[in-house]
């Protein structure tokens, strides 16, 4: 007579658990599989007795927006596009002389490339944001908007329709955006500096009869310089607002900006690779660079 080894599971939980008032199907050997007993014994309803599913897509809202890659790598579609910097519509910059080319009153304190490319689009004119071009009098605010407002040889904007009114409208948007950076009269002026005195020189004893080119030279040379007249530039108001918000992050005044913080990476990463194959570079030339807040 052969013996067969039993195997016995033993329950030691003193957890009560409710009674099932319904045969819970048999699954063979194992016995019975212990289900959830809904509330109610109503067999007429959709539930099953199985737990509800909850739908974490309505109570989280839609999904994220994925990030588009906007860059553009071949400019020439652009090319005849109207270029706009920042310094055509700063109030700190002189009006003729190729910076500031509107009117203060209708011009911003800080203008900046991202302000612009925003009012362009708002106003549905076509934009192209060059973060990395700059002005060369605005090395510290760079930043360029190329601006469509003339396609095929007419006017996008009906409302502008020469590139005055193109600056001025975007300048009044910019304006209504940042109050702030409205000029408002009577505006500051610096006080101004008094020139340095210079103390007469004596006039050296002559020996001889001097040459008419001498004469010449010794007038041209006590000829005082053209002195500088005009009104100085206005000051902008204070309390100043910080460094980012008066230039681009892309700017080389701002100590952690994107230009700063790609120069620290590279460099970083240099000093971590060592010199050729990894090796140690021993003696070198380090780079410093040094920035004016």
């Amino acid at each position: 007579m052969s013996r067969r080894a039993a195997i016995v599971e033993e329950f030691d939980d003193d957890t009560d658990l409710p009674l099932p008032s319904r045969s819970l199907p048999d699954t063979g050997a194992r016995g019975a599989i212990i289900e959830e007993i809904p509330d109610s014994d109503d067999d007429g309803g959709d539930s099953d007795g199985a737990p509800e599913l909850l739908d974490f897509s309505a109570v989280a809202g839609p999904a994220p927006h994925q990030p588009r890659d906007n860059s553009v790598t071949d400019i020439t579609p652009y090319k005849k596009w109207t270029c706009i910097y920042p310094i055509y519509i700063d109030a700190k910059r002189p009006y003729g002389t190729g910076a500031r080319r509107i009117s203060r009153a209708k011009s911003v304190w800080w203008p900046l490339s991202k302000d612009i490319a925003d009012a362009c689009s708002r106003l549905g004119l076509g934009t192209l944001h060059e973060v990395n071009k700059m002005h060369p009098s605005d090395w510290e605010n760079p930043g360029r908007v190329r601006v469509q407002w003339k396609k095929e040889g007419r006017l996008v904007n009906s409302s502008i329709k020469t590139k005055k009114q193109l600056l001025e409208t975007i300048s009044f948007q910019i304006q209504r955006v940042k109050a702030d950076n409205v000029p408002h009269e009577p505006y500051v002026y610096p006080e101004p500096v008094p020139p340095p005195t210079t103390k007469p020189s004596k006039p050296k004893a002559s020996t001889g009869k001097s040459a008419p080119g001498t004469q010449a030279s010794k007038a041209k040379s006590e000829a005082k310089p053209p002195q500088r007249t005009g009104r100085p530039l206005p000051s902008p108001p204070e309390p100043q607002p910080a460094l980012k918000s008066r230039v681009s992050s892309y700017s080389p005044a701002v100590p952690s900006g994107v230009l700063i913080d790609t120069v620290r990476a590279g460099m970083s990463a240099n000093d971590g690779q060592g010199g050729i194959g990894g090796a140690p570079s021993g003696k070198g030339k380090r780079k410093v660079i040094r920035m004016r807040a």
